[in-house]
């Protein structure tokens, strides 16, 4: 149930802004190659913490930041710091595992796979009270015979250990929008989220030092340099801000399922901008998928 201050009609044009946004994702993803995965994920992530300070100071919340950060790292509410390292490691793994998987899948198949996060959301949001209807039962269920359906095809160089960590990337996606959902109002949403992507991009970097990842490519070029700007911007700002301001009017698992409709437009971008076509396969697993959105958001 959305807050009386709050209309339907705003929370609608956030989410479709933050769509188109994230629709964008997966495509500019594969065309800032040959820029490393990790360097992506990492350089993504800073982008959006960078964004999100500069508006924390710009709207005079700085002060409120100040105390919410003192307050739960300095005087000890354990509860708030750990939802904000555990929301910050979350979305690293999530960008790390996603910019990975497009690697070695299709961008169909990564787009629509790591839109499973409702799945793991309306399990996920059940800690924090929300109610999951029958219908979100019944377009579960459909949608996970869609992702069986779409996962049978190796169209397009998909690959099973591609899907999988898309798969894998939407479950830490879902975990992250909860996690961050329960420091609601303890923290300003712009403060928080510059918090949250600098320990995403501090994850992400430990795991390049760790594992020994490449930081850049030679074979880089500006316009590569200039995809990861979008990707922090566009995606990571608008896409990702515009979830977590309504999720904190509405249920984790709505705000979830409206992801569900970023692979329709990452699809036809990946046909028009990458020559990335999609059989039977695909086209019959992702209508079931959002068939199953469709049910779960009748209400």
């Amino acid at each position: 149930m959305t807050d009386a201050s709050v209309s339907r009609a705003r929370l609608a044009a956030v989410l479709f802004v933050g769509w188109l946004a994230m629709s964008s994702s997966a495509v500019v993803i594969v065309l800032a190659a040959p820029v490393p995965p990790t360097t992506i994920a990492a350089s993504r992530v800073a982008i959006t913490a960078l964004v999100w300070t500069a508006i924390a100071a710009a709207t005079g919340v700085q002060g409120s930041f100040a105390t919410g950060v003192q307050r739960s790292f300095a005087t000890g509410d354990r509860d708030v710091r750990r939802r904000v390292v555990l929301s910050g490691v979350l979305l690293g793994v999530h960008f790390a595992l996603w910019i990975v998987s497009l690697t070695l899948t299709s961008v169909a198949h990564g787009a629509v796979l790591v839109g499973l996060q409702p799945l793991f959301a309306a399990l996920f949001g059940l800690f924090l009270g929300d109610r999951a209807s029958w219908r979100l039962v019944v377009g579960v269920a459909i949608a996970l015979v869609g992702t069986a359906w779409m996962t049978q095809s190796d169209e397009a160089g998909a690959t099973f250990t591609g899907d999988l960590l898309a798969v894998l990337a939407g479950a830490c996606a879902a975990a992250y929008l909860v996690v961050n959902r329960g420091v609601a109002g303890r923290i300003p949403l712009a403060p928080l989220l510059a918090l949250v992507n600098a320990i995403a991009g501090v994850t992400v970097l430990a795991w390049i030092v760790v594992s020994g990842a490449p930081w850049w490519h030679d074979g880089a070029t500006v316009r590569d340099a200039l995809a990861v700007v979008w990707l922090g911007l566009g995606p990571g700002f608008l896409g990702h801000g515009s979830m977590n301001w309504a999720a904190r009017w509405l249920p984790v698992h709505v705000v979830s399922l409206a992801v569900l409709l970023e692979p329709v437009g990452a699809a036809f971008l990946a046909l028009w901008l990458l020559g990335q076509s999609f059989g039977a396969a695909e086209v019959v697993g992702a209508a079931l998928l959002l068939i199953g959105a469709a049910i779960a958001l009748r209400r």
